[in-house]
């Protein structure tokens, strides 16, 4: 249906003629929180990614034949932030946190993919914008947190968003990312607690394009991002003390949309998996 009804981006008269199947994204972080006083940390996190698409390519003009598939990807250096966390309530029982930070623009915004052409042969072009390691952009990083916690229950609020400033070098950016959250935890034992979250995500289209991600594909016009969505967590919590290393926890949290309201044809997301392993240095 796409392939026959949606024009390009770059030339209205043209069709779309490559359509991407699946998008996987793995990626790593490092994450280094210091405390500089009771109230206040420092944080500092860095971030690999590697993307990895598979996209369907149509035969001819316009059809709606399938021609072949491509598969391939990008990876590196994704994300450097800093920001600070402040404790501005806390009475043994509520916890309110305001936080303020900044991610840096030193991720690549330039690498290539090969793809599938109408013809036959393969192209090699600038990746898609949401395909790019990161989108080189100076961003700031607001957000506020609420936690409480009685017996063996605990929940929360939070906000978090990520606001570009302005636009990378290649002439866009990514639209202003907001992210509210809450849960509900409850300790099962001494070392093992479980979570639920619910996630409610807003984010704007791209602003600006780049004049080198264009042709045939759906995902190189800069409307076609963002959209709202809202998603379920389920999580577990294993305090090291349980091998007798207190210093040492495990975090497991996976998860799957539960409604998608996207800009545009987008590929939906089907689920998220993620783990955390955390060292206090304090306690070593």
């Amino acid at each position: 249906y796409v392939v026959l009804t949606t024009p390009t981006y770059s030339n209205p008269t043209q069709l779309m003629r490559v359509v991407p199947q699946d998008v996987q994204v793995s990626a790593q972080n490092a994450i280094i929180n210091y405390g500089v006083t009771d109230r206040l940390t420092a944080i500092i996190t860095a971030s690999i990614i590697q993307k990895q698409l598979s996209a369907l390519t149509f035969f001819g003009e316009t059809s709606g034949i399938p021609l072949g598939a491509s598969y391939t990807g990008t990876k590196g250096f994704a994300d450097l932030t800093t920001s600070a966390a402040y404790k501005i309530f806390d009475d043994g029982n509520h916890r309110v946190q305001i936080r303020s930070g900044f991610a840096y623009p030193l991720s690549q915004d330039t690498q290539n993919i090969h793809l599938l052409q109408v013809g036959g042969s393969y192209s090699n072009e600038r990746a898609f914008y949401s395909l790019q390691p990161g989108s080189r952009t100076f961003d700031y990083l607001p957000g506020i947190v609420y936690v409480a916690h009685h017996a063996d229950w605990s929940w929360g609020l939070s906000y978090r968003g990520r606001i570009p400033l302005a636009n990378n070098p290649q002439g866009w950016r990514f639209g202003d990312l907001h992210e509210f959250n809450s849960w509900l935890g409850y300790n099962i034992g001494s070392n093992l607690s479980s979570t639920v979250r619910l996630s409610n995500t807003l984010q704007g289209a791209i602003r600006g394009h780049d004049s080198q991600i264009s042709g045939a594909s759906v995902p190189t016009n800069p409307n076609y991002y963002g959209g709202f969505m809202t998603e379920i967590y389920g999580g577990l919590g294993i305090d090291g003390g349980i091998i007798g290393h207190q210093e040492l926890s495990i975090e497991i949290e996976s998860g799957v949309p539960l409604y998608q309201d996207l800009n545009g044809p987008q590929i939906r997301k089907n689920w998220q998996s993620g783990m955390a392993l955390k060292v206090k240095e304090g306690l070593i």
